[in-house]
Parts: C-alpha cells; sequence; structure tokens
C-alpha cells in the first residue's frame, strides 16, 4: 500500500462541541484509526486513489474479482458506438462503490465503512457481531470501499455529532465566519473554495483547501486531487452503482437522483428511496419520509459517476443529530448496504443497453 509523505500540520485545530457524550470504542472514525483499519487488511487489495490537499493518502479498498480488463474506449465513446463491450468489459460480478466521508464531519459513513472492512476480515465488526447475510451478499460483487475521501475535513471535525444542537452542526459541518457567525447551508456552497482567510473555522465540509468535493466535477475543472482521484476509480473500475454515504440533521432517508442521471437511474432512484425506507422501517430505525423522486439534486459528485462509467449512483443520508444511539446509526448503514446489495442481484444496478438507449426500465 502506496502512503504519502507525511503530511502537514492541520492549519485549523479540531472542532469542539462541548459535553458530547464520549464515542464507543467501537466508533473509529479518527484519520489515524481510519489508515489503521486499512493497514490491517489481508482479505482485500488496497490502493491508494489520491493524496489530500493537506497530504494525506486517499484510500480505497477492493474486495472480490479482479478490477476488469479496460476496454478500448471510455464510456461517454462506447455509448455512442452500439457496442457497449467497447468500454464495458465485464458484466458479472457488478461493481459496487461504497463511498464515505466526502464531507469530513459526517462521521457516521465512515464508521460503517470501517466496521465493513473489519467484517470483510475478519467475520465481525468492531462490536464483535456478525453479520453473514451482509458478508455473503458482498460477496457477490466486486466491493470497493472508499472510508474516507475527504481526510482534511474529517481531522477537524468531532468524533461524532449524536446530541448536538442544529446550531453546532452547522457550524462544525459549514464552518464559522470570524465574527463568530455561522456559514451554513445553501451559503457555504456559494464558494469554491471557501475564503479560508475570512473564517475562524472551515468546518468538516471542504478539504484543506477550502473545496467541498461533492461539488468538484465540472469537466476540464476539477479543482481537487481528491474527486480527480474517485472519478478515475469510478471510470477505472466500470462501476455499476455507488453509494454515497452523508449526514444531515433528521432521521436517514435515500435523496432523489441528481441532475444528469440517466432515465432509468431516475427510475431506479426512486425504487430505492422506498425499498431502503422500508427496510429501515422494518429494521425499527424510523428513517424520514420519502422524498418526491422528480425532486432532482443539484449536480454533484453523483452527476459525474453516469457521465464516467455509465453507473448509478445515490446518495443516502445518516441521522447526524437527531436522537439516535451509535448502534442505530451504524445499523442504518448496514441496512442501507445491504438492502442496495439484495437488489442489485435481483436487477442489475446499470444494463448498459438500456441505459444508453435512454430507456427507464
Amino acid at each position: 500500500m502506496g502512503m504519502a509523505a507525511q503530511p502537514s500540520p492541520p492549519r485549523f485545530p479540531r472542532f469542539e462541541i462541548p459535553g458530547l457524550v464520549e464515542r464507543p470504542e467501537w466508533w473509529r472514525v479518527r484519520v489515524d484509526e481510519i489508515e489503521e483499519a486499512i493497514r490491517a487488511v489481508r482479505q482485500g487489495t488496497v490502493e491508494q486513489i489520491a493524496t489530500s490537499a493537506n497530504g494525506h493518502p486517499v484510500l480505497a479498498v477492493a474486495y472480490g474479482s479482479p478490477r476488469p480488463e479496460p476496454g478500448t474506449a471510455t464510456w461517454a465513446s462506447a455509448s455512442a458506438s452500439g457496442n457497449m463491450a467497447a468500454y464495458k468489459t465485464r458484466t458479472d460480478p457488478q461493481t459496487f462503490i461504497l463511498l464515505c466521508g466526502v464531507h469530513g464531519a459526517e462521521a457516521e459513513g465512515v464508521c460503517g465503512a470501517v466496521n465493513l472492512i473489519s467484517l470483510l476480515e475478519t467475520g465481525k465488526d468492531l462490536r464483535g457481531r456478525e453479520y453473514p447475510e451482509l458478508v455473503e451478499l458482498c460477496g457477490q460483487y466486486r466491493l470497493v470501499i472508499v472510508p474516507c475521501l475527504n481526510p482534511d475535513g474529517r481531522e477537524i471535525s468531532p468524533d461524532h455529532l449524536c446530541g448536538a444542537s442544529d446550531e453546532a452542526f452547522r457550524r462544525a459541518s459549514q464552518g464559522v465566519w470570524k465574527d463568530g457567525t455561522a456559514v451554513g447551508y445553501p451559503v457555504c456552497k456559494r464558494y469554491a473554495p471557501l475564503p479560508l482567510d475570512e473564517v475562524e473555522h472551515p468546518g468538516g465540509y471542504p478539504n484543506g483547501d477550502g473545496y467541498n468535493i461533492q461539488h468538484d466535477v465540472a469537466p476540464g475543472d476539477l479543482r481537487t486531487g481528491e474527486a480527480r482521484g474517485f472519478l478515475k476509480l469510478v471510470a477505472d473500475e466500470q462501476a455499476d452503482f455507488v453509494l454515497n454515504m452523508h449526514s444531515h440533521g433528521i432521521p436517514g432517508r435515500v435523496l432523489p437522483a441528481s441532475y444528469t442521471s440517466f432515465p432509468l437511474h431516475v427510475a431506479r432512484t426512486g425504487a430505492y428511496m422506498q425499498r431502503v425506507h422500508d427496510d429501515l422501517a422494518e429494521a425499527g430505525l424510523e428513517p424520514a419520509p420519502v422524498m418526491d423522486a422528480k425532486g432532482r439534486v443539484a449536480i454533484n459528485i453523483n452527476s459525474a459517476v453516469p457521465l464516467v462509467s455509465g453507473g448509478m449512483a445515490i446518495t443516502f443520508e445518516h441521522p447526524a443529530t437527531d436522537q439516535f444511539t451509535f448502534d442505530q446509526i451504524l445499523e442504518m448503514s448496514y441496512v442501507t448496504i445491504r438492502c442496495c446489495l439484495r437488489y442489485g442481484l435481483e436487477e442489475p444496478f446499470s444494463p448498459r443497453e438500456a441505459v444508453a438507449r435512454g430507456r427507464d426500465g
């Protein structure tokens, strides 16, 4: 595993929220803890896909079949050629990418990824619990886990936001101006990069250069090594599905499809919104109401996935500040991943002929 040179000290300190409960031992989400978990990988293969703005390695762990052999064309070219195999050289097993930690303050998905790696390596998560069905489902795919795309933001963020106020969530996630006011949403997305000399703290949204990696997707104008590395991974893996794990201040749910999604992906996302909701409800995890599947969300890193691989990408939002226990939050990760893996075997995520022809079913 190639590691980057020793990173530079962070420009900003870790954001502290007084009075938060102590995390459990298995909630391992700090940058050194993530790297420790990856160094212990023996069943999978590890690749450094990028170096963060502050010099941290951005790592991916792959399980299952080897990466597909490259085709003769990019997806964009192959989709117009009448021969999808010019790009998509293997349809089985499908490639499933679990993307976590795009926003560094959102530690919930990171915790899920680190515990999933433990499951796949040892048969037990960091709590010592076994999930044989989830492990068996993972084995039906080439599974690539990116535990934390934004280690810079993770490094200066709290270990968790359980029990934090909405205001504390905004400050820890989206930053604080020098006058003491929260940057907040949607103001935080009016800057690329966030002017770091004008903030008391940038929050965990951006990387060390102030860029929100989630929206660094403009063709020919990618600003971050993290986004470039991830999208190259998606292309090289011929990814069929990306599950992008985030967090917000209400119960968990899947968001509608992003703009630039193919018609088939829009329809499939609507189905997954309901399926994940129902599985969470059955597990007693009290999901948020299902959103209108026609309410498309903004251009973001999910938007780029179908352009580079023809694959489908969805976002799941964990609850960060709502009143759920640490165990319940981890269970939400498992239930969501299991749901997507299960249904991906029933109907392929992105059958390329149907995708390229603009079908919606």
